[in-house]
């Protein structure tokens, strides 16, 4: 995949951000989505090396839309896609609205299935590629009104096993991440309350590793699984949590 551009949908900060940087760094031309507002550390990189439009993931037509432009941006040439959107509005279920349910399906799932379609298709037919989609621990492990978004990370990895089953045999392997608790902006809200509640102790006890990771920990993880000698893995969910399920 080392001459063909990368994809990172979700790519403007946090994880996503990580990785697009990552395979930056190693001189590949790299195509971000991003909801609202265009990433300023974009410009710390050559313009003819990068791309970036924004995306609605929740909308089939905004999804198109982007497609469109990255195709013609990269030749319509995608080696590596990374599915990193996602989002999580968390309650409990007794509390919950369907349309903030639908919301977080949308980004999470949908929003992803349309991807692997739309890119799949690109890569089906010129039988290589590989699709990465960000997961979670709580698809295992959900907690106390993570239930949308628990979910939304299951059918993510049913996703992931099925698609491999579909593209794997023209040469696109498709392969799942499921970090544990890593420091984002997504996470933040989560490590204040441990924080103020003085529970540091009782979360770093479910971690091996005794601290949370960093995006950068995730992104070295995509990077190498997207190596060229890497050839036989497919259909794969790998936790990346520091020893969170232990």
């Amino acid at each position: 995949m080392s001459d063909l551009p990368v994809l990172v949908v979700g790519g403007s900060k946090g994880i996503g951000r990580a990785i697009a940087e990552k395979f930056l760094s190693q001189g590949k031309k790299v195509g971000i989505s991003f909801n609202r507002t265009q990433p300023d550390w974009l410009q710390e990189w050559p313009q003819e090396q990068t791309f970036a439009h924004s995306c609605d993931v929740q909308s089939e037509e905004s999804i198109k839309e982007f497609w469109a432009a990255y195709k013609e941006w990269s030749g319509k040439q995608c080696g590596i896609l990374v599915y990193n959107a996602g989002i999580t509005i968390d309650n409990l279920t007794i509390s919950s609205k369907t349309e903030e349910f639908d919301q977080v399906m949308d980004t999470n799932l949908r929003g992803a299935w349309i991807f692997l379609r739309e890119v799949g298709h690109l890569m089906f037919y010129r039988r290589k590629g590989r699709m990465f989609f960000i997961s979670s621990v709580s698809a295992t492990r959900g907690g106390r009104g993570q239930l949308s978004y628990a979910a939304s990370k299951a059918g993510l990895e049913a996703l992931v096993r099925v698609g491999a089953q579909e593209f794997s045999r023209v040469g696109v392997l498709v392969n799942g991440i499921a970090p544990g608790v890593i420091e984002t902006d997504m996470s933040a809200s989560v490590m204040e309350y441990v924080k103020s509640n003085q529970k540091e102790n009782m979360l770093f006890d479910r971690i091996a590793m005794r601290r949370v990771g960093q995006p950068q920990e995730i992104a070295s993880v995509i990077s190498a699984l997207s190596a060229d000698e890497v050839t036989y893995l497919t259909g794969q969910v790998l936790r990346v949590d520091g020893g969170y399920m232990l």
